[in-house]
């Protein structure tokens, strides 16, 4: 049953046992969502806009490292690298403070804010095309707290992550009345778990606590092409990236 924006599963209901979730496709902080559920794009963006060319762009880096996790931390952080990763949620530029289903399809949360769970897309793929998981969102969201220390703060009211259904990931607060909680979770952009666990080219275990300037492995729309160390970097864009219609890709940070 839908009514709202707001979806009761009948599932957990007819169960008896586990209370029922009330969905969201997008969080806000003041008032109500300006798009509806089911929206197809944001009203700033042109659907019609030609797409290809290039675009050159200056940056003030060294450009020696491509791991998010460690970005402030060791190295110089290579310029536009969040284009390759795509983030739970995204926020709306023609709203205050409203963020919107990205990876994730649905949100929820009790009426006390001590929580907030995320409901991801079965259609978000790697570039590998390996689904985006539960476990890659735990991954990511431990990877950051335990290696940064910005994200450690952003996150130190952040006590639990876990996968508490097949595509639903739940992260449990210290304490109650944080409204703007599960927004800031929804900030979180998420790493392959498979990728990072795995050995690059040369055989070698890849390490997220490391600089690194190997080619990384993202869900987003653009991909790394090919980069000069300290000096050039190009992007491409990903042919069959999943939310490619969507219209509701994250602008760069």
């Amino acid at each position: 049953m839908t009514l709202d924006g707001v979806t009761e599963p009948s599932a957990a209901l007819a169960q008896g046992s586990v209370p029922a979730r009330a969905w969201k496709h997008g969080l806000s902080l003041f008032g109500e969502l300006k798009y509806p559920e089911d929206f197809k794009r944001f009203e700033y963006v042109n659907a019609g806009a030609p797409k290809g060319g290039a675009v050159r762009l200056m940056a003030f880096r060294h450009l020696d490292n491509f791991n998010l996790v460690v970005a402030g931390v060791k190295g110089s952080l290579v310029a536009g690298i969040d284009l390759v990763y795509d983030t739970l949620m995204v926020s709306a530029l023609d709203e205050v403070s409203s963020e919107y289903g990205l990876l994730a399809e649905a949100v929820s949360h009790p009426d006390d804010h001590s929580s907030v769970t995320y409901r991801l897309r079965a259609s978000a793929k790697w570039h590998d095309g390996k689904p985006v998981t539960a476990e890659d969102v735990i991954f990511s969201f431990e990877a950051f707290k335990a290696n940064h220390p910005q994200f450690s703060a952003y996150y130190r009211h952040v006590t639990k992550a876990e996968k508490t259904a097949e595509r639903e990931v739940t992260f449990t607060f210290d304490a109650p009345g944080n409204r703007e909680l599960p927004q800031i979770v929804g900030q979180l952009s998420v790493l392959p778990k498979h990728w990072w666990e795995g050995t690059d080219k040369s055989g070698r275990k890849r390490d997220v606590t490391a600089t690194m300037l190997e080619p990384p492995m993202g869900c987003g729309a653009y991909r790394l092409k090919e980069f000069v160390a300290g000096r050039t970097i190009v992007f491409e864009r990903v042919p069959d990236y999943w939310g490619k219609g969507r219209q509701r890709q994250p602008r760069p940070r």
